[in-house]
């Protein structure tokens, strides 16, 4: 079969395509992905190996505005587009996970008549995916809370797919000599004591100011417990400059996260669904600050690890240097991380990328 793959705009939905798409061509079938010429896809599809092709961007505005004065002519040459390459090229499904990229593949498919198979990674669906389920054979939902189902189909919940790198890291660190090859492997990469605890914060590839001035502001207190890497996001290595130092590593980007991870003992970040469900399934505690705008999806992502108690929440106003003097620095605790720890591997979450592939399979 040969499925078309549309996830464009942020590694929150390019990561999981890139993790199915691996699944599937392994099963061998043939998948082309769908993206556009500005969007994270358009580095890290190639990387992977599969081709890319490209579409304009044509953003669904949440609000009236001039763009969604512009939304249906714009949308509808897009369609046409994707149309028209869904008959050139022989495509028998559409395999959307949401996002811009993702609205006039729907469309297109449904006028071709083939069908529609969606991957949801938030807790709280995305404009793009609700507009698909309306007609979509199968949806694949990352967390089972999420009000989605596939009208005329079948619905799962399979977990987030994860990348290759992800799940072979989370098979190491079963085995503690593995685990521990890998921590020492990373620290040393990164300039670290893999003996000595160490604490990342992470706003994802664009970053996140609230997130690296709170931090930076406690950088004498968080030294004195824990080694730090920082990564600000790029272009925002100004927000922890006065931190760095032996103790403080500062960084703007990082693109194997995977060697992040396995030498962190604690992550503070955002709530993204890729990152929520990466670490859950590491087993690496966090401190999560969700994303204070949008539609709320980011607190919802990572409630169920709040409510068990694997992850900490603080909102993003309260983020301050005061609050990671007094909330984050208390965690800095041997016997406290590998509680938070236990508890997430206990939820046993699992690579869904396989059970996402299992979903399309079925529908073909």
């Amino acid at each position: 079969m040969r499925i078309l793959a549309a996830a464009g705009g942020t590694a929150g939905h390019v990561n999981p395509m890139l993790a199915t798409a691996d699944q599937l061509i392994a099963r061998g079938h043939e998948v082309i992905a769908l993206g556009t010429a500005v969007g994270l896809e358009a580095d890290l599809v190639p990387a992977a190996g599969l081709e890319l092709v490209t579409i304009d961007k044509v953003p669904l505005p949440r609000r009236p505005s001039l763009d969604l004065l512009r939304l249906p002519t714009r949308l509808a040459r897009t369609v046409g587009t994707v149309r028209t390459l869904i008959r050139d090229r022989e495509i028998d499904a559409v395999l959307g996970f949401g996002g811009y990229v993702s609205a006039p593949a729907y469309l297109a498919a449904r006028q071709a008549d083939i069908p529609v198979i969606i991957q949801e990674q938030n807790a709280r669906p995305g404009i793009a995916n609700r507009l698909g389920a309306r007609w979509a054979k199968g949806v694949s939902l990352t967390f089972a809370s999420t009000p989605l189902a596939a009208k005329h189909g079948m619905t799962r919940v399979t977990g987030l797919p994860l990348r290759a790198e992800i799940s072979g890291l989370a098979a190491d660190r079963t085995d503690e000599a593995r685990k521990r090859f890998r921590r020492e492997r990373a620290a040393e990469r990164f300039g670290l004591d893999p003996d000595d605890m160490i604490i990342v914060l992470t706003g994802g590839s664009s970053g996140a100011q609230q997130l690296n001035r709170a931090f930076a502001g406690a950088a004498d207190v968080l030294t004195s417990r824990a080694q730090v890497l920082h990564v600000t996001g790029r272009g925002k290595e100004a927000d922890a400059a006065g931190a760095a130092g032996d103790r403080y590593r500062v960084l703007d980007y990082v693109r194997e996260m995977e060697e992040v991870y396995a030498m962190a003992d604690l992550v503070v970040t955002r709530a993204g669904a890729g990152m929520v469900a990466e670490l859950a399934a590491l087993a690496i505690p966090a401190v999560v600050v969700p994303l204070a705008i949008g539609n709320g999806e980011q607190y919802l992502n990572a409630k169920s690890a709040i409510d068990s108690g694997g992850f900490l929440h603080i909102a993003n106003d309260a983020f301050t240097p005061d609050a990671v003097r007094e909330q984050v620095v208390p965690l800095l605790d041997r016997q406290e991380l590998d509680r938070r720890s236990a508890i997430l591997r206990a939820a046993g979450v699992s690579d869904g990328a396989g059970a996402v592939a299992d979903l399309v399979e079925g529908v073909l």
